[in-house]
């Protein structure tokens, strides 16, 4: 072989090989622009779509500290902050808890709602708790006692004495010829209570409901 048919077929063989590197380029490129229109722009496009989450902020009324504006939907609902401290809400709702429990009872529940309360009351408290027990009888007699309204109307805390004044309805079943009859009443109590060994306890509870 001469050597110009050796450099003829140096030149063919580096000519093909270029068209197979152009091919291999090529493919690519298309690979490419395939992924691109039919995974990620999709993708992106989703993201792009997604509505933007607006965090609900409530708005201060400058002018009555004690308001909030929800602001949530452009549904300006007003929402009352509680009154007083943490203590005294607490006072107002130790007062809720423990006319209901102390007042829903019957002649067979062994007198639990004495016991359950006991922690929570004063020694002299618990001395005229255990007076108000009640005798299990065949025939059933009980109340369930719902606090509507409560409010503390004295708090000092150097004195250690605070009293809270609560609304609550009576609801009376007595069983009578093997039919329990029922009867609604409301009543008014003052819950005292004293601020023993870092604690307030239930001191007194007194009937107001003829004194006003």
């Amino acid at each position: 072989m001469s050597i110009y048919h050796k450099l003829i077929a140096i030149f063919m063989f580096t000519f093909r090989q270029r068209i197979f590197i152009f091919s291999g380029i090529f493919v690519g490129l298309v690979l490419v622009i395939l992924l691109y229109f039919f995974y990620i722009k999709p993708k992106n496009n989703k993201q792009e779509n997604t509505p933007e989450v607006v965090v609900n902020e409530n708005i201060v009324d400058s002018n009555n500290p004690n308001l909030i504006f929800d602001n949530l939907a452009n549904n300006n609902q007003v929402i009352s902050k509680p009154d007083g401290t943490p203590e005294e809400q607490f006072l107002k709702q130790m007062s809720r808890f423990f006319v209901e429990r102390f007042f829903t009872y019957s002649n067979q529940n062994n007198n639990v709602h004495i016991v359950e309360l006991q922690s929570l009351a004063t020694p002299s408290m618990n001395t005229w708790m255990n007076t108000q027990m009640r005798k299990k009888e065949q025939d059933y007699s009980g109340v369930t006692t719902r606090v509507f309204s409560m409010s503390l109307i004295n708090f000092d805390k150097n004195l250690a004495k605070a009293s809270a004044m609560v609304d609550a309805e009576h609801v009376i079943s007595i069983e009578k010829d093997n039919q329990v009859e029922q009867s609604k009443t409301q009543k008014k109590y003052q819950v005292d209570f004293e601020y023993v060994d870092n604690t307030w306890k239930v001191s007194a509870v007194w009937d107001k409901t003829l004194s006003n």
